[in-house]
């Protein structure tokens, strides 16, 4: 039995729509912590539900649902109850791609991170795909992460990863783009390619 917390979200009220979907992504987690099992992958900026009891046929839901958290996966289905940012899905196939070339930066990301000279208790919380900005210990704005070569505004920062963060509730557009330079246990480098912070380092909170 898996014992992550699923992420949960809001779909919107509007009618629910069936389209057909082929990509690539990350399963956050599943969990059948309340109601059916469920899973949570995110594919471009996208937050999707595949519930076991949601017609997926239960080999392929076996299948998404015996893959470690954070695992990159290729998937085939149809989308129903579209939102700004999440939808349900039915899949029809999953397969993990164990080749991909983000899938253990995204793992290495996981925790809390402060900038190094932050005066203020100022810090970056990163779970699964979202990026959500902790002052105080209170949650300010959050962001869903889509990594790839390029940010979104189509610049391509060079060797490495992007990082294009999609504010929740906001316009399509990002609204920040980092390149992962370096990354360990403890220290964490961007660099940032949308606005003018240029090199951050980070240190990892306990």
């Amino acid at each position: 039995m898996r014992t992550s917390v699923l992420c949960v979200f809001a779909l919107s009220a509007g009618a629910a729509l069936a389209d057909p979907m082929s990509d690539r992504g990350y399963l956050i987690n599943c969990a059948e912590d309340e109601g059916p099992p469920a899973c949570l992958i995110v594919s471009r900026g996208v937050n999707l539900l595949v519930t076991g009891e949601g017609g997926t046929p239960p080999g392929v839901f076996q299948t998404l649902w015996a893959l470690p958290a954070l695992s990159a996966l290729s998937f085939e289905g149809t989308l129903a109850n579209i939102g700004d940012s999440s939808a349900e899905i039915v899949l029809s196939s999953v397969k993990a791609e164990p080749d991909d070339l983000y899938e253990g930066n995204l793992r290495a990301m996981q925790g809390r991170w402060q900038p190094d000279g932050e005066e203020t208790p100022f810090y970056i919380e990163i779970f699964g795909m979202d990026w959500t900005e902790m002052v105080q210990d209170e949650y300010g704005d959050a962001f869903l992460m889509v990594l790839a070569e390029g940010c979104g505004n189509g610049i391509t920062p060079g060797n490495g990863m992007a990082i294009s963060l999609y504010r929740y509730g906001d316009d399509p557009e990002d609204d920040a783009c980092w390149r992962l330079e370096y990354i360990d246990d403890t220290t964490m480098e961007l660099r940032d390619f949308k606005g003018e912070q240029g090199a951050v380092t980070f240190t990892r909170l306990p």
